[in-house]
């Protein structure tokens, strides 16, 4: 049987290592904060179903035409099409490029 000291060290030395994991996840989150009329890229959800090495994994140029607060991002084709639906901002990457090809 444990005693209460050691109850009290053990979740202790858990509480310090959730921190600790929290810690370093804060740190490497990385932050893109995305305006109206941005280009960006959208990652492409069957990636992940089928893994080739040299295929793209993400889809676009789109444009980003509205933001709401709760995140979500409705996107324009280039042409000025709406795209269906609004995804969310994680699945966004700024476009950084040359249009004209």
């Amino acid at each position: 049987m444990l005693f209460s000291t050691e109850i009290f060290l053990a979740r202790f030395h858990q509480h310090v290592q959730k921190q600790h994991e929290k810690a370093w996840h804060d740190w490497h989150i990385k932050l893109c904060t995305f305006k109206v009329n941005d280009l960006v890229l959208l990652y492409d959800i069957r990636f992940g179903r089928f893994l080739e090495k040299f295929r793209m994994h993400y889809l676009g140029a789109y444009v980003i035409k509205e933001i709401t607060n709760c995140g979500a991002i409705q996107l324009a084709k280039l042409n000025g099409d709406p795209f269906l639906g609004k995804v969310n901002g994680s699945q966004l990457k700024p476009y950084i490029g040359d249009l004209a090809r």
